[in-house]
């Protein structure tokens, strides 16, 4: 973890404004790092810094964000050692710099086309819309720090839930650690009907959600919250779900897996992802235990998402 301490922030700075340590590297980042560095930080946007003549990147730039600044003296040591756990090294000093808050939402954005993921066509503000009107799109910012769709593991969830969406229909989602709460806004605007609850423990993440619902037009529709997973009494109002997205990590799913059960109505299906293939055994076997089952799955390596189903109690026999 990063030491902080030190004076909170630059006399006469608005208090809302976050810290940025940037630092590059000279090898791929693998996603076992950009896991580990967003477990540290309030986000971590990784991308490539420089290319060669191939347009192949050759140097990668990582930015954390901190609510208060990192200890000088111990961050360049800290993050050595975690680099090193994962066989990478810094390529040079970190810097420390203090973003305003009319700032901080520029530094974790990245340059990149709109993406398109089955149905949905996810682009910036400043994207053409898609020339197809039965496109869904959906305006995020790029950047890793919250979500924008770039990322494998949300990626796999947009195209598992189009697959979804062409056998049936999901009135009532839950986008459980919502991040940017790209789902639960894809789900609102692919159906007019949909209701959604996007939830997460980070105030900052819930900030961005809620502004992309305004974005995106579907804030009366997609309820934004600060929450600690399924124990928030929004959460229990809300259910039963007939759709969960969990787009987090492997063993917070596994943790969680006999809440989901409980929070999802029988027949709903969940959508869980944020696990790297070789964890999706065991996050599985969490959820058979809790009477959900496999339909499908949409491998982006290394990365998977499992689409599971909560099975029907079985029908009343007569009485005897």
């Amino acid at each position: 973890m990063i030491a902080h301490g030190g004076p909170p922030l630059p006399a006469g700075n608005d208090p809302d404004g976050l810290w940025q340590v940037t630092f590059s590297l000279n090898e791929v980042p693998p996603p076992a790092l950009l896991e580990a560095l967003e477990a540290q930080a309030l986000s971590a946007s990784i991308f490539a810094a420089e290319v060669d003549e191939e347009d192949d990147p050759v140097r990668w730039r990582v930015d954390l964000l901190y609510k208060a600044r990192p200890v000088t003296a111990a961050l360049e040591a800290e993050l050595a050692a975690l680099l090193a756990e994962h066989g990478r090294r810094l390529a040079d000093t970190p810097e420390v710099n203090w973003l305003p808050h009319q700032d901080w939402l520029e530094a974790v954005r990245m340059v990149r086309q709109p993406l398109r993921v089955g149905r949905f066509y996810i682009h910036g503000e400043d994207d053409p819309l898609p020339a197809r009107p039965r496109l869904v799109a959906v305006q995020i910012e790029a950047g890793l720090a919250f979500g924008s769709g770039e990322h494998q593991t949300t990626a796999a969830c947009l195209e598992a839930f189009d697959a979804l969406l062409r056998r049936r229909r999901f009135p009532r989602v839950l986008d459980m650690g919502c991040g940017s709460a790209i789902l639960a806004i894809a789900a609102a605007k692919a159906d007019g009907q949909c209701r959604a609850l996007a939830v997460d423990n980070d105030p900052l993440a819930v900030r961005v959600a809620l502004d992309n619902t305004k974005r995106n037009h579907v804030a009366l529709r997609v309820r934004t919250l600060v929450g600690d997973g399924y124990l928030d009494q929004a959460v229990r109002r809300a259910g039963p779900f007939d759709l969960i997205f969990a787009n987090i990590l492997a063993d917070p799913l596994i943790a969680m897996a006999a809440d989901l059960r409980r929070h999802l109505a029988p027949g709903g299906v969940a959508v869980l992802s944020g696990l790297l293939d070789r964890q999706a055994a065991a996050v599985l076997a969490a959820h058979r235990a809790q009477g959900l089952r496999e339909i499908a799955r949409v491998e982006r390596q290394p990365w998977v998402a499992l689409v599971l189903r909560r099975l029907r109690p079985p029908p009343a026999g007569p009485r005897r």
